[in-house]
């Protein structure tokens, strides 16, 4: 982890001053549950970004995953009388089971075939949630879950448990992102048939990213399933796969701070709407959809690497035209220096 800090240093300095100072800037508790939900989604995004910007696989049961983890610990604390503690673990454990079941199963799949199989599954998830009634409530949902001990009593409390979490999560995947690892899962990005031809294992690379993703998003479910107390199979099916999806291309596919900047940006429009729906009420329904894909295809047509990529590359290319003027007068002061002294 000390790799991604070394190399990240600035970046994450700036990341953990704004974490740390936001709950003080927004003293209100709505704003710092807003925070809260979006350190919760920037879990699962980070987790997608490894998926496709790094392995190259489209998911779009992304929301299946967070739904079995909040599920799994939910059911654990209020059916069995377990520990929240173990609850958590349960639900990064589980996902991730089926996450490899999953990724074994459709690991010859790719495009078009990848990303229905991911619907799919997704929609076999939240059927499953509805119709296990005796188990997850059905329709009705599940209440009365217990909060995370020592966290649970406070929105700051738990503001900053989850947002260490993403944290973690996050040092883990800029390291993994420089290790060689990650180098093999940008080679298998660039072109799984060369990626071969060096040797790299290439559904192996792919199973590790699925697995990881899924149990990433199994965590955040079950501190999402801790923080709420209550469950319904709602915000666990497509549309959500599709919010996390067009955080991490709104933000940059390849770029793990794009992902967090995607998720960041994506609720905060979002939470924009939903003010903007209560002074404007034909807003309500479904317009935040038609404002994300708007953006989306805004983003693709103009800007395809994605925001964080962009504003990189941008950065880099101001900073490679200074660095030159800068030698062309060099160059021009020596000329003068050397007319001078003859």
């Amino acid at each position: 982890m000390m790799q991604a800090i070394n190399k990240w240093g600035k970046s994450f300095g700036i990341y953990l001053l704004l974490v740390i100072l936001f709950p003080f800037i927004m003293p209100d508790e709505y704003y710092r549950s807003v925070g809260i939900i979006i350190g919760l989604h920037a879990v699962v995004s980070i987790g997608l970004c490894l998926v496709m910007g790094l392995a190259g696989q489209i998911s779009l049961g992304q929301a299946a995953f967070w739904g079995i983890g909040a599920y799994t610990s939910a059911v654990l604390t209020t059916k069995y009388g377990l520990s929240p503690l173990i609850g958590l673990i349960a639900s990064g454990l589980l996902p991730g089971l089926f996450a490899f079941i999953l990724g074994r199963a459709i690991a010859g799949l790719q495009g078009y075939y990848l990303a229905m199989a991911t619907l799919a599954f997704g929609y076999i998830v939240q059927i499953g949630i509805n119709e296990w009634e005796p188990v997850t409530g059905g329709a009705s949902g599940m209440i009365s879950i217990p909060p995370i001990p020592f966290f649970g009593e406070s929105e700051l409390s738990m503001y900053y448990l989850i947002w260490g979490v993403v944290t973690c999560v996050l040092l883990f995947s800029l390291n993994l992102l420089h290790s060689r690892v990650g180098r093999a899962f940008r080679a298998i990005h660039k072109g799984e048939i060369a990626a071969t031809s060096m040797g790299i294992d290439v559904r192996k690379f792919k199973l590790n990213a699925f697995v990881i993703s899924g149990m990433f998003a199994g965590i955040s479910g079950g501190l999402y399933a801790h923080y709420m107390g209550i469950l319904d199979p709602q915000p666990f099916g497509l549309h959500d796969s599709i919010k996390f999806l067009t955080m991490v291309v709104i933000g940059g596919m390849t770029s793990i701070w794009g992902a967090l900047a995607g998720t960041v940006l994506i609720n905060s429009i979002s939470e924009g709407l939903v003010m903007l729906s209560e002074v404007i009420p034909g807003l309500q329904g479904d317009f935040d959809t038609i404002v994300f894909g708007a953006i989306l295809m805004l983003i693709i047509m103009f800007m395809p690497e994605g925001i964080v990529p962009c504003i990189r590359a941008a950065y880099e290319k101001a900073a490679a035209k200074r660095a030159k003027a800068k030698q062309v007068q060099k160059q021009s002061e020596q000329v003068v220096e050397r007319k001078a002294a003859t």
